[in-house]
């Protein structure tokens, strides 16, 4: 089998019309220095297909996007490439918000750490807390019998 070395002029048309079916603006132009990619910016995210072979009389493209779903290339039929192209991308998750409380556990010996015990972490009373907790969890030396 031998790889192609230019995309037959039906299948070109075929992407056309099913990317202007979904509104995606599209001329057809191939990415400058290639021959078989073209390149395709829909909703601020740019996609990069590629004519890879052809099953009987359908196309096979290389569609090359982002997320982990798309970054090798997936081999795919027209219409599927159509849909990931035309399907606007999530908007990407929003930071965690930094924690006020850096250094101060979120538990201790299993029990939750009450926020103004995080906020107070190198003090007595966060100390009398945590006595507390080994305390009734029986962690401490003194809950022990001998």
């Amino acid at each position: 089998m031998s790889l192609p070395r230019r995309t037959p002029e039906k299948f070109t048309k075929q992407l056309k019309t099913g990317l202007a079916a979904a509104g995606v603006p599209f001329d057809g132009s191939l990415k400058p220095g290639t021959r078989l990619t073209h390149e395709i910016t829909h909703h601020g995210v740019t996609w990069e297909i590629r004519y890879a072979f052809r099953v009987g009389d359908d196309p096979i493209w290389k569609l090359t996007g982002p997320g982990d779903d798309w970054s090798l290339g997936l081999g795919v039929e027209t219409d599927v490439a159509v849909a990931a192209i035309s399907t606007p991308s999530a908007a990407p998750e929003p930071a965690p918000a930094p924690d006020p409380y850096e250094g101060a556990p979120r538990t201790h010996l299993g029990v939750e750490v009450p926020e103004f015990v995080r906020a107070e972490w190198g003090t007595d009373r966060a100390q009398w807390w945590r006595i507390g907790v080994a305390t009734a969890v029986g962690q401490s030396k003194a809950a022990r019998t001998v």
